[in-house]
């Protein structure tokens, strides 16, 4: 596993994992997270989506530095699922600070893939990145800051051999990518220090495609 990415099929829906050297580029990120007082706010989780990191490049390059890694990881993600051609690209990058105890209840986004970069996060030791093998028992003791992918095949849960999740362990440098419709969780962490994560969302427009027409439009 490496910066050139790893793939899983789980479900079946394709995951990829890059695992990259950005140390300098996260003390950078982890700086500006713990020392602007906006992600410390009381209100941090519920408004991180309303601001664009991307906005911020100016100020803080390692932002740039990390769309710039992102678009590169895309481009091999939708390579490696055959989604090839030229599109327009809307893309939002937004902060994920969470304090000890902080989860985020299952959900998906609203884009075509879904990605989250791993800044600071606690250790784990001894486990795989990626773990789709674990009985269904295991599912309902859920361990600390990893995240769950559920499967998205409608009513999987209660077909009996079907059921399916994965977990997958974060570390920093970690970055992952995944179709933005499978729903995902983050369960809770308790260790002193805040967990950092940018997460990023892709919506891929096929250029030339006629019979879509761009309307202003306001309710």
């Amino acid at each position: 596993m490496s910066g050139s990415g790893a793939r899983y099929d789980l479900f079946p829906t394709t995951l990829m994992t890059f695992e990259l050297g950005e140390t300098g580029m996260n003390a950078d990120i982890e700086r500006h997270f713990l020392e602007d007082p906006r992600y410390s706010r009381a209100d941090q989780a519920e408004q991180s989506d309303s601001l664009n990191l991307m906005d911020l490049a100016g100020e803080v390059p390692a932002f740039a530095r990390l769309q710039a890694l992102f678009t590169e990881k895309l481009k091999a993600y939708c390579r490696e699922v055959g989604w090839t051609g030229d599109f327009d690209l809307a893309m939002q990058m937004f902060p994920n600070v969470a304090p000890a105890r902080h989860y985020v209840p299952s959900h998906n986004h609203v884009a075509h893939v879904a990605a989250v970069y791993y800044v600071n996060t606690p250790a784990f030791e001894n486990r795989p990145l990626v773990d789709h093998g674990s009985s269904m028992t295991d599912y309902w003791r859920p361990e600390e800051g990893v995240l769950i992918l559920h499967d998205p095949r409608f009513n999987a849960s209660l077909m009996g051999g079907w059921q399916h999740y994965a977990r997958v362990y974060p570390r920093p440098g970690l970055m992952i990518m995944f179709p933005a419709f499978l729903w995902h969780e983050v369960t809770p962490h308790f260790s002193n220090a805040p967990r950092l994560s940018v997460a990023a969302n892709f919506t891929l427009d096929p250029k030339g495609e006629a019979f879509q027409k761009r309307l202003a439009f306001s309710v």
